[in-house]
């Protein structure tokens, strides 16, 4: 498993992004912050890696980091 944290650029793509990852039936859990527009979530990393790229292909993100978790 794998934590991540998006970064977007505007509210537009910030919704976008959110609504990809609570559609998603990898994503374990999902946090978003409207105010510092970032969303952080967990979910196993083949699933997640290919979810991100979607989200990036969508336009507005600008900064990804991710980080193993120990299941």
């Amino acid at each position: 498993m794998r934590v991540y944290l998006l970064v977007f650029r505007g509210v537009p793509a910030l919704t976008r992004a959110f609504d990809r990852v609570m559609d998603s039936r990898h994503v374990a859990s999902c946090q978003i912050e409207p105010e510092s527009g970032r969303i952080r979530f967990l979910a196993p990393a083949r699933a997640a890696d290919a979810l991100v790229e979607e989200i990036y292909q969508e336009g507005g993100l600008t900064w990804c980091s991710q980080h193993d978790v120990k299941d």
